[in-house]
């Protein structure tokens, strides 16, 4: 399989990982019932989509200036889809048009799929959240101490193996598969295994949504891919979602891109087997959209379930477990940044990057208004492309808003 030259003009291969994989981390209050489940955006009685000059604007001069090659946006109010556009190319070489129904790498944006399977076995009766890890890893290190609600809002304390890990491991996972069990011995390995004691501190790990999806395989006797396709996607009519289970299929059918000067090299992301509940899924902006409308309406599972994942943590002194504080607040439920604008908007939300490609999916819980964007392009740290990111989400989210109080 080919491999893939990291960007040029001074930047490193070590660098060029580093930048891809270091954001492989994101960014959820009580949600009230929508008022309907999502709509497939088809058929006769279905609404013409909105023409929202201004956001087309951002998003082409995305394309125009170079941030990235590609980008979808996909903005839904109360599951029926508002708008819906594509910008620029998919693959640069043989310029296929990227659409709204483009599959692409979605990153930490999984974690809160993987969230919601343990939900699911929960609502099963075959774990709780409340269990520590030892009951179905009992030779992880510490597994007494830990729960898997730690695990799910990042204060089990545990280290992560994707952004602390040799970057030849790194560089070697774009064109290779791993086994669970591949994965457990990276993450037993970490040095330090853990960051501070499980429950007195936040810090964003991969290692625990993998952990996470290892859980899921052994209680439903199922691959992490077929149990989200049935319990998750299906229910959420996804039908443009999926998990890979193999790079060479991943590189074929999606590929994102690093910016260089004047230009774009194809960059890699590691195999979602790798990644796993991390950040294995791929998936298109309307599906995102439809997957937070089926969630929020309880079609996933069911209300009480959708209120713990999206109670903010505490920790065990009883203090919020805080993503970031400042001037953008934003604490954690489970797999969900959890946050309140200025103007007292509850929402929820996640980023994602990874090698070659970029995501944000945001709701805002009370006026049911779901945006979600995904680029094939990973911004190679610039701090342009994040600038122009945040534009156009904050246009689409102003859009979104508007709209919904016309209704």
């Amino acid at each position: 399989m080919t491999r893939f030259s990291y960007p040029l003009g001074g930047m490193t291969r070590r660098a060029a990982v580093a930048l891809s994989l270091a954001a492989l981390g994101g960014s959820a209050l009580r949600p009230q019932i929508m008022a309907q489940g999502p709509q497939t955006g088809e058929g006769p009685n279905t609404p013409a989509l909105k023409d929202w000059p201004t956001l087309d604007a951002l998003a082409q001069a995305m394309i125009d200036t170079r941030q990235t090659p590609g980008l979808s946006l996909s903005v839904m109010h109360k599951g029926v889809m508002l708008y819906s556009k594509g910008f620029g190319q998919s693959d640069i070489d043989s310029a296929v048009s990227l659409t709204p129904q483009t599959s692409l790498r979605i990153a930490s944006i999984t974690k809160q799929f993987t969230a919601v399977a343990i939900l699911v076995l929960a609502e099963q009766g075959l774990l709780s959240v409340h269990d520590p890890l030892s009951k179905f890893l009992p030779d992880f290190p510490r597994a007494t101490e830990v729960s898997l609600r730690q695990l799910m809002s990042h204060t089990s304390g545990i280290g992560d193996y994707i952004n602390r890990q040799d970057h030849s491991i790194l560089d070697e996972a774009r064109t290779r598969d791993y086994s669970s069990e591949d994965i457990l011995k990276l993450i037993r390995a970490g040095k330090p295994l853990y960051r501070f004691a499980p429950g007195m501190g936040w810090a964003y790990s991969n290692s625990g949504f993998t952990l996470l999806s290892s859980i899921v395989e052994r209680l439903s006797g199922q691959t992490f891919a077929d149990f989200c396709r049935k319990h998750l996607f299906e229910r959420a009519g996804m039908a443009n979602t999926t998990i890979d289970q193999s790079c060479e299929v991943t590189n074929a059918v999606t590929r994102g891109y690093t910016p260089t000067r004047g230009g774009f090299l194809p960059n890699l992301p590691v195999s979602p087997t790798f990644l796993r509940g991390a950040g294995a899924i791929r998936s298109t902006t309307e599906d995102l959209c439809r997957w937070h409308a089926a969630l929020l309406n309880h079609q996933i599972v069911k209300p009480y379930s959708v209120e713990a994942m999206m109670t903010p943590a505490l920790l065990k002194t009883g203090k919020p477990a805080w993503e970031r504080q400042g001037n953008e607040p934003l604490n954690y439920g489970f797999g969900v940044g959890l946050g309140i604008t200025e103007d007292s908007r509850r929402y929820c939300t996640h980023g994602g990057r990874i090698n070659g490609f970029t995501g944000h999916l945001r709701s805002f819980i009370d006026e049911q208004v779901t945006l979600a964007i995904l680029y094939n392009c990973d911004g190679g740290g610039a701090a342009s492309f994040g600038a122009a990111q945040k534009a156009l989400r904050q246009e689409a989210s102003r859009l979104g808003l508007e709209a919904a109080t016309q209704v």
